[in-house]
């Protein structure tokens, strides 16, 4: 009986025990697979995300050393933009200095010309009263000479005249003939 006996199993659970080996060896063939493929997948990953890697340090330490030039230029920058301001400045104050002597010197140069103008027009104003007192003193003799002059005294004075005229000829006269017998 026991030899022969049949056993009944369920069959919901014969089910199960084949499925379960096969999902035990699905998920074994899986695995297999997923061991075989997937190492390079992620060395290849793993390479690529340290070439990343790499690359941002490098354009980290690039990107350093670009601030510090421009950190360094900017330095420079404000000090010559400083002695820019100071150069200016000092060239500005040279040009004050220029411009004040110059002014000055112009000032004394037309102080020299009025001073000068008005001394000329002072000896003209003196010249001018000097010509007038003349006139005046002249007119002033004729008129009182006219008066007080009598009919002798004229004729005394243009007695005078005339010889004085003949003393002056005859001086001439010889003067121009010792030079026209020294020319000959």
């Amino acid at each position: 009986m026991f030899l022969f006996a049949e056993v009944q199993t369920n069959p919901l659970f014969a089910m199960f025990e084949n499925n379960v080996i096969n999902w035990f060896l699905l998920v074994l063939f899986f695995w297999w697979v997923l061991a075989k493929n997937l190492p390079p997948v992620f060395a290849a990953r793993e390479l690529q995300i340290n070439s990343t890697l790499e690359a941002a340090q490098k354009a980290r330490v690039e990107a350093e050393q670009l601030l510090a030039k421009q950190k360094a230029a900017l330095a420079n920058a404000e000090v010559e933009a400083e002695q820019i301001v100071s150069e200016a400045k000092n060239i500005a104050a040279e040009m004050q200095a220029t411009l004040e002597a110059q002014t000055k010197k112009d000032i004394a140069e037309m102080l020299v010309k009025f001073e000068n103008s008005v001394a000329g027009e002072r000896q003209l104003l003196v010249n001018e009263m000097r010509q007038a007192a003349v006139k005046a003193a002249i007119e002033l003799t004729r008129t009182q000479l006219a008066e007080q002059t009598s009919a002798e005294v004229k004729a005394g004075l243009l007695s005078q005249f005339m010889e004085q005229l003949e003393t002056l000829n005859a001086k001439s006269m010889v003067a121009t003939g010792s030079l026209e017998s020294t020319r000959k």
